[in-house]
């Protein structure tokens, strides 16, 4: 039924809760399990220093690589494989893309993501996500 699962993450409670239930049904289901995260650009505005901006990006990558580590580390300790991927570009399209072009069975994600003001949006990527998926989508609280 399901031998593939993806699973956006971003670094919030959510996300974490989906990762969760991916292991469940990656353990029940012999399911292969792929976390991802999506870098979003960084609107940077005039930064003189190439160094400084080279320094900033590196900063937020090795945080973004931090997220991904906790759910290997997450896993492992369940006793299950699982791949990592991160990606970057606007989170609602890579997801689908990345979905459709690896031809996963099933996303399982967070309702909501990082952030007040992306509270107040409430859940605008897992919305998307759910709206225009091929495939069949589990939004975990």
């Amino acid at each position: 039924m399901f031998s593939k699962i993806l699973v956006p993450i971003d670094g919030s409670d959510n996300s974490f809760r989906a990762l969760d239930a991916a292991l469940l049904l990656s353990e029940k289901l012999g399911a292969k399990i792929t976390a991802i995260h999506v870098m979003e650009e960084i609107p940077v505005l005039h930064i003189q220093s190439e160094k400084l901006l080279r320094e900033l990006l590196d900063a937020y990558k090795k945080e973004r690589q931090v997220i991904l580590t906790k759910c290997v580390k997450e896993a492992t300790g369940k006793g299950i494989s699982i791949d990592t991927k991160l990606l970057h570009g606007n989170a609602g399209s890579i997801i689908l893309d990345f979905c459709e072009k690896e031809k996963y069975d099933i996303i399982v994600m967070g309702s909501r993501g990082m952030g007040r003001f992306r509270e107040l949006v409430l859940g605008s990527v897992s919305n998307k996500i759910v709206h225009h998926s091929t495939c069949p989508v589990m939004i975990v609280r």
